[in-house]
């Protein structure tokens, strides 16, 4: 039974020797690739803590060499994108007898716009019912220039000036500046031979598209600076 037992451990010890072997050989083998795997994975880590830190340095290098935004100048972002009035309770305007509608936006001086005066002016007319599109601007009369608009001159008491804008001028003084609502009823004949005349094709097509609708009220807005009054 000795003899057995021990001739067993022999065995043993030979099998335990031989797995050994094996593994160490098998380990051998495979550790490059091991290796090259344990490299690969801690470039790959070293990569993705390295992009945070690189960004907010581009961020921080951006900022500075960056010029700084300059502040928002409101009053010059309003300069010619003024928009037209639609709705006319908003505003606090005098109210003639005629109906029409007078509001002083910036006061003058010297001599009053009278009955049978001359004057000079610059203006813009609008459509109401248009949602305010612009059927007349001294801008675009011939003469005018990159400077600023020509002037019209009108001639009060004759008869050739829109009714209710001529009643809105009176009184007003030289430099002075006036916002008036002129009625329907006020306004241009159909065939648009008052002045002020459009002047181009596209604004006669626009204001003739309100006059020859019976069903648009033609109501009109002038913003008019007085030049010179005789």
């Amino acid at each position: 039974l000795c003899s057995a037992f021990l001739a067993t451990l022999d065995l043993a010890y030979v099998l335990v020797l031989h797995a050994l072997r094996c593994s160490a050989v098998a380990l051998s083998t495979a550790m490059p690739r091991l290796l090259c795997i344990a490299l690969v994975c801690d470039r790959a880590a070293h990569a993705l803590t390295a992009a945070p830190r690189r960004g907010v340095l581009v961020g921080s290098a951006a900022s500075l060499v960056a010029p700084p935004a300059f502040a928002r100048d409101e009053q010059m972002l309003r300069v010619g994108q003024e928009q037209p009035l639609t709705d006319r309770d908003n505003v606090q305007f005098q109210t003639l007898s005629s109906g029409v509608k007078v509001q002083q936006l910036r006061p003058g001086d010297g001599a009053s716009v009278g009955r049978s005066s001359t004057i000079a002016v610059e203006a813009t007319g609008r459509l109401l019912n248009l949602n305010g599109v612009q059927f007349y601007s001294t801008k675009r009369l011939a003469g005018a220039d990159a400077l600023g608009g020509a002037e019209q001159v009108l001639r009060l008491g004759t008869g050739s000036v829109v009714p209710g804008l001529e009643q809105g001028l009176q009184g007003a003084k030289k430099n002075e500046i006036r916002r008036i609502i002129v009625p329907s009823n006020l306004g241009y004949s159909e065939t648009t031979d008052l002045e002020p005349v459009p002047p181009t094709i596209e604004d006669k097509r626009a204001l003739d598209s309100v006059l020859r609708n019976p069903r648009r009220d033609a109501a009109l807005l002038f913003d008019v600076k007085i030049l010179r009054v005789k």
